[in-house]
């Protein structure tokens, strides 16, 4: 089992072991932080370390090596390493057979090197996006935090937060996680402008801030920015350091393992004065006169700053002393001056729960420490040693006097004072409450109070000098100097459970994990467990609603979906939870819940056992106000019923976990399922985004679908179907600018909804084509289109294959209103059966739009160049080229029922109109060309050829191009081909039964120039030989162009010789005895064959137009 940040006895037992394995991966993070991938067997163990030093701003870095045996890890757009890419790295040890993780920091990729098959990666922590380290957000201008706008409410917290929503110039925040700010800073605003240059960082803003008011800033491991405040009036500024988080015996740490260090240009006092040249000034002075320091005064006499005072701003004294300005000034650089000046280093097994402003317990005789404190100042950690380095400062050098670190002094008396200081504690009616001062002598074990009192529904600890946190109830040993125990409350993760009653029931709740929790039910009555366990809670409840309060100290909300009673429960309302990641199921199986509010932080959603998923009666859902990336998409309100519709808000990032095949490498994309099983009721609506391809489910309840991501960098990526499940409710559907669907297959074929699709080409990663089979079978009769943007594609929009197919109702042809429609495909705009009338648009090339079965009127606009669609068209009658156009092929049009048909006179080339039985007359225009089309055309018998074109004519009724025939009449039966022809070109000839076919001297025939079933005679002519008193030989050897004519007689001019084997048999006489075809040589027989079959003569080749 994997465990993360759980420190219990097995971990510590085991890091003191020898022999420990320890493991480190990375997860690749979303700017919004949701994990959508994992690198483990590809980090290399034997190359890399993690920095962590104890400063302001930018604490943490980082080098890895990264092994990329398939070269998908090459940084480049979209890759996991390029710019501004976050990852989180982890650290575990192996325990029995368990892995405790802990997160070791959020880093940003600083530079990348890729070389022979490995990946080197530098990265910074996210401090860098504000303080140049990564050149992100530089001010283009001077920006100023300013003091007048602060005193109209902008305290500095929300300054802080305010500064991390500003935009990285792509409309991305900076940083989307909300951050950790100490309270004070919530009622504190600005005593002073802060200036940025031109040129300068936000983060100047931040440092400024802290240097102001004492405090560190800087991002944990968690990648969540921290502001806190050093010191306060209570507590000395180090309270936080004295609960050691590792111990190092004698036996562990030798004096040759310590490098002790002293810097003799150490600070132990320092004066800070403020700047103001009228009125009060104010000054404090900072010593460090605690004799267990080596650099105290009395040790060492006075060291200060160079330059001497350090002066600040006096600002505004309203809210704090001009005094209590400079001191927590001093202090705090006193405080950070002897931190740098006096130290030890020393190697350490590697600890992955330790860090920096945390303690380790040492004890060496050399150096006379007994189990004393140091706070870690910096760690280096190597992911291929199983030691880390770590530079600490001794506790008891700190310049504080001796009575605040008591629990090292000699005893001062025989019984010591215990004081409780309950900080607003109330009790169950609301009075202040107060408890007794305790004497006992030290050592003395006592029951701390605190169990009658309450504070809201807030939760607290008991809190020491030293830091040390006790709840009521808890032995505490009395220590050597009179204490006084401070009651911090904790504002815990509150839940408000509703719980709607048939009958007077027992209702059992239980705490949300196994933390300190507090429950207060409607009658007011309060009870608290101080327990690590699962709590368990019941409440006698009337038949009603009421309502039950539920507050739990830890985030990690394990046990949530057992804390309520299903059956009972109508309502969860979690908008208190401070939690910002949730890994454990939440809300699922509800039956009769109808209303659900989730965390307004919630920010990450990792769980893959279900969210809201199996509820039967939902009808409102609030969901976080943050930014929130969901992993696991196909188990996220999953199988479950929304009966008043339902709204994905724009807040939403569906982010899946890539998986990478451990052995491969191969990274594999799932189809990622959102809603799959469960039931929208009227609309659903979705302004959520997703960094990753998925199908939407709908049900038959469903009537409205929107995908429309609400924010300029939002996407929403369909992929397969795109839209599933059963569709046949939908009336509308609205695919947004910001959607993509050019990898679904058919995503709005089976719905009869009206449907508004947007194309986005004004941005990257939207749809810019209609992706195969979008609207194949669409049975509805409304699709609107709408573009943004100018497609620079020279095609213009794509149409994939099928894409508005087999539309039974639609009445008109989709998109050709636009003018970046330039091309429809072949196999796109078919079978369009209710289509009556049609018209091209701006489409420049159709090649499509074919099997229209009603389609009457056509009408080709004049920004169309080529038709090679409209084919199988049976009722087509009324076809128009608009102003003569632009038409230059025509390819299409066939299998019509035009009678007439006019080919413009821009036209070049006619290939199609074939299979028309109704066809009787072409027009040929003035530009034509090539003219291969119009066959089989039963009814062809006109053809007239505009005057201006030079390339065709008409003679005897037969169409020629220059000296070529080209067409015949089919109602011809003798053709006669005019003398001068050159050529009979292909499908020439298309007369089923001819009787005779006369064929000049010196003409060829083309392969298929006749098509006819038969022929009676056909006579071959060739020019008389006054020499020999007879007419040449043919010398034509093609006949092929009659294999699959049958033929009766050929007549022609022949040498005699009938003999196959003989070499001087002519070609004509072996084809004719081949196919047993008749055959006459009219020299021999000396028969005039033209008046053997009554023909006169061949007409000359002048032109009859």
């Amino acid at each position: 089992m994997d465990y993360y940040n759980k420190i219990d006895n097995a971990y510590l037992a085991e890091l003191h072991k020898p022999m420990r394995k320890m493991y480190v991966k990375m997860e690749i993070l979303s700017h919004y932080e949701g994990a959508i991938g994992e690198i483990t067997s590809d980090l290399s163990s034997t190359d890399g370390s993690i920095t962590i030093n104890k400063e302001q701003g930018c604490r943490r870095s980082c080098s890895l090596s990264i092994i990329d045996r398939s070269g998908k890890y090459i940084p480049q757009k979209d890759s996991s390493f390029w710019y501004n890419r976050k990852f989180k790295i982890f650290i575990g040890l192996q325990v029995g057979e368990n892995i405790y993780w802990f997160p070791q920091g959020v880093f940003v990729t600083k530079s990348a090197n890729s070389n022979g098959r490995r990946l080197n990666v530098e990265g910074v922590d996210k401090y860098g996006f504000l303080d140049g380290t990564l050149n992100a957000r530089m001010c283009l201008v001077e920006y100023q935090a300013s003091v007048t706008n602060s005193k109209k409410g902008t305290n500095i917290a929300t300054l802080i937060k305010d500064t991390l929503m500003l935009d990285l110039g792509n409309n991305i925040p900076l940083d989307p996680v909300e951050p950790i700010i100490d309270p004070i800073f919530y009622n504190v605003t600005l005593y002073d402008d802060i200036v940025i240059d031109e040129g300068g960082y936000l983060g100047e803003i931040f440092d400024k801030i802290a240097e102001m008011y004492g405090a560190n800033i800087y991002y944990d491991v968690n990648g969540r920015l921290r502001m806190e405040r050093v010191f306060n009036y209570n507590l000395p500024s180090w309270y936080r350091h004295l609960s050691p988080q590792f111990e190092l015996s004698e036996t562990e740490i030798t004096e040759t393992d310590i490098n002790y260090t002293y810097n003799y240009d150490g600070v132990n006092i320092i004066t800070v004065t403020t700047d103001n040249t009228s009125g009060e000034i104010y000054s404090y002075t900072a010593k460090n006169e605690n004799p267990q320091s080596p650099v105290n005064i009395n040790a060492i006499g006075y060291k200060g700053l160079d330059g001497g005072t350090y002066y600040i701003p006096l600002g505004d004294t309203s809210e704090e002393s001009g005094e209590e300005k400079c001191r927590q000034q001093a202090e705090y650089m006193l405080l950070q001056h002897t931190c740098m000046s006096t130290g030890i280093s020393y190697n350490l097994p590697i600890t992955p729960h330790l860090n920096v402003d945390n303690t380790v317990r040492v004890s060496n005789d050399y150096y006379n420490f007994d189990k004393q404190l140091f706070i870690v100042n910096s760690i280096t950690m190597p992911l291929s040693a199983t030691e880390m380095s770590i530079e600490a400062t001794n506790l008891q050098w700190l310049p504080f006097d001796t009575d605040c670190i008591s629990i090292y002094c000699e005893t001062l008396s025989d019984t010591v004072t215990i004081s409780y200081n309950t900080n607003g504690g109330k009790d169950k009616d609301g009075n202040t409450i107060t408890y007794k001062s305790i004497s006992q002598p030290p050592n003395k074990q006592i029951v701390l109070q605190g169990g009658d009192m309450y504070n809201e529904n807030k939760l607290f600890a008991w809190t020491d000098s030293q830091g040390n946190k006790y709840n009521y109830g808890d032995v505490y040993i009395v220590p050597n100097n009179n204490a006084t125990l401070i009651a911090q409350w904790i504002t815990g993760n509150e839940v408000t459970v509703t719980n709607t009653l048939s009958a007077d029931s027992t209702v059992e709740f239980q705490s949300m994990s196994p933390s300190r929790c507090l429950i207060r039910y409607d009658d007011n009555e309060v009870a608290r467990r101080n327990t690590n366990a699962i709590s368990t809670f019941k409440k006698n409840y009337s038949l009603g609603t009421h309502d039950t309060t539920i507050v739990s100290e830890s985030d990690d909300l394990t046990n949530f979906d057992n804390a309520f009673d299903k059956e009972t429960t109508t309502k969860i309302d979690c908008s208190k939870v401070k939690a910002t990641y949730l890994t454990s199921p939440m809300g699922n199986r509800f039956e009769n819940m109808t209303d659900f509010v989730f965390p307004a932080n919630l920010a990450n959603i990792s769980t893959s056992k279900g969210v809201l998923s199996g509820c039967k009666k939902l009808t409102k859902i609030t969901f976080p106000i943050a930014y929130c990336d969901i992993s696991h998409p196909e188990s996220f309100l999953a199988n479950s019923t929304f009966v008043n519709g339902l709204e994905l808000p724009y807040t939403l990032n569906f982010v899946p976990m890539v998986s990478v095949d451990g052995q491969t490498g191969i990274e594999e994309i799932k189809q990622n399922e959102i809603l799959k099983g469960s039931h929208v009721v009227g609309n659903l609506n979705i302004k959520a985004a997703t960094t990753n391809k998925c199908v939407v489910y709908v049900n038959k309840e469903t009537t409205s679908l929107v995908i429309y991501p609400a924010t300029v960098q939002g996407r929403f990526y369909l992929m397969g179907k795109g839209i599933d499940g059963d569709l046949s409710g939908l009336q509308t559907i609205q695919i947004g600018r910001s959607t993509n669907i050019n990898d679904t297959d058919g995503f709005a074929s089976n719905t009869s909804a009206n449907i508004n699709l947007s194309l986005d080409f004004q941005s990257g990663n939207c749809t810019t084509k209609i992706p195969k089979n979008a609207f194949n079978g669409y049975s509805g009769n409304t699709i609107n289109v709408v573009i943004y943007g100018n497609v620079t594609d020279s095609n213009g929009i794509t149409l994939e294959s099928g894409s508005f197919c087999n539309m039974p109702n639609m009445t008109k042809l989709p998109m050709t209103n636009s003018i970046s429609l330039k091309v429809i495909p072949e196999n796109c705009m078919n079978n369009l059966a209710s289509l009556t009338l049609a018209t091209t648009g701006y489409v420049v090339d159709v090649e499509g739009c074919n099997d229209m079965p009603n389609l009457t009127t056509l009408r080709i606009e004049s920004s169309c160049e080529i038709v090679n669609g409209f084919n199988n068209c049976p009722k087509l009658k009324n076809l128009s080229f608009m102003s003569d156009g632009k038409v230059k092929e025509i390819g299409g049009l066939n299998s019509n029922a035009i009678t007439t048909f006019y080919i413009p006179n821009m036209a070049l080339s006619v290939s199609g109109v074939n299979n028309c039985s109704a066809l009787t007359t072409v027009v040929i225009g003035a530009s034509l060309t090539s003219f291969t089309g119009f066959n089989n055309c039963p009814k062809l018998n006109k053809f007239t050829v505009d005057s201006s074109n030079t390339t065709f004519k008409v003679v005897d009724n037969n169409l020629y191009q220059g000296n070529k025939l080209c067409r015949v009449p089919m109602s011809k039966s003798d053709i006669m081909v005019t003398n001068g022809t050159t050529e009979i070109m292909s499908n020439a000839i298309q007369v089923a039964f001819a009787n005779s076919i006369s064929i000049p001297n010196g003409c060829i025939l083309a392969n298929d120039s006749i098509k006819c079933q038969s022929v009676g005679q056909i006579i071959f002519h060739t020019s008389f030989n006054t020499e020999t008193g007879k007419y040449n030989n043919l010398t034509m050897t093609d006949f092929s162009t009659l294999d699959n004519v049958q033929v009766g007689t050929i007549f022609t001019y022949g040498n005699g010789i009938t003999d196959t084997t003989n070499a001087n048999c002519l070609p004509v006489v072996k084809y004719c005895i081949e196919h047993d075809i008749n055959y006459v040589d009219m020299n021999e027989t000396n028969t005039n064959a033209r008046g053997v079959i009554g023909i006169s003569g061949n007409a000359e080749l002048d032109g009859d137009n």
